[in-house]
């Protein structure tokens, strides 16, 4: 459920046609990104904006709305790592890129603190609220198709079209899955993430709990986090194909029954990763 941006030729209009996601044209235009807004874009705009405001600079900027009415977002430059079936780059398959990545959401949550939602701002799959005690906004889709690695060698996260308030966990979740990676189709994680060997998942999967930081609770709470994050990827799909063609077009590619196996492979194999 993503937008990554590596450019691809040839030009779109007034800017370059970013490519690697699967729902929505995405154009650069100079240091700006530019991309049709939705009902949940005034609430992601006022999260980037908070970022922006306590320093946080790895997440894009909102620059807010074009003559177009597209919303304006900063480009961040670097590597994005790519959306299958090809391989990710090399820096991404790494253990200590998924330690990175858990030490980004942590400091994505952290630097949430003093951040309260507007109620009345809707986000894309649940309506407004604040978040309950415990709670930070969620981006739900931390995956390599969404994130950059910098010229500095750091990381960058884009794409915060489905955040909303939740548990922390639910952004381990989903890194994890998409990181380590827990899939059923294992000659996929061998051609995407250079190895399709369980020792190396389950070091890649301890790495970025520890890049994270979790405590003993949150770190009880990752298995049953992960199948359920697979379970509501699979229902929101669904979902959003009765809104929107280009989810409609993953429901027939098949994606939904991918991510159920998915979630019964990881429910085999859970205790071998809680073990970690």
């Amino acid at each position: 459920m993503s937008d990554s941006m590596a450019i691809r030729p040839p030009a779109h209009g007034d800017g370059e046609v970013l490519s690697g996601g699967n729902t929505g044209l995405v154009v650069r235009v100079d240091d700006t990104v530019r991309r049709q807004v939705g009902h949940w874009t005034p609430a992601v705009h006022a999260l980037l904006d908070h970022l922006e405001e306590v320093g946080f600079d790895a997440a894009p900027r909102a620059l807010h709305t074009d003559e177009q009415g597209r919303e304006v977002l900063s480009f961040i430059e670097g590597i994005v790592g790519t959306l299958g079936p090809h391989p990710v780059p090399p820096a991404f398959q790494t253990v200590g890129a998924c330690r990175a990545i858990g030490a980004w959401i942590r400091a994505f949550h952290d630097a949430q603190e003093g951040f309260v939602p507007d109620p009345d701002l809707p986000w894309r799959l649940v309506p407004g609220r604040e978040p309950a005690p415990g709670e930070v906004v969620v981006h739900h889709d931390v995956g390599t198709y969404n994130t950059v690695l910098r010229d500095d060698g750091s990381f960058a996260v884009i794409d915060f079209d489905f955040a909303a308030p939740g548990d922390p966990v639910e952004d381990l979740a989903y890194a994890l899955w998409a990181w380590t990676p827990l899939w059923d189709d294992r000659e996929a994680a061998r051609r995407e993430f250079g190895s399709d060997d369980l020792e190396v998942a389950r070091s890649r999967f301890a790495a970025l709990l520890d890049g994270y930081g979790v405590d003993d609770d949150q770190r009880s709470r990752t298995p049953a986090a992960v199948l359920t994050c697979m379970t509501d990827h699979a229902d929101a799909l669904e979902v959003l194909a009765d809104r929107d063609p280009a989810f409609a077009a993953l429901v027939e590619q098949g994606t939904p029954t991918r991510v159920r196996r998915d979630a019964a492979w990881f429910r085999a194999h859970q205790d071998w990763f809680a073990g970690s």
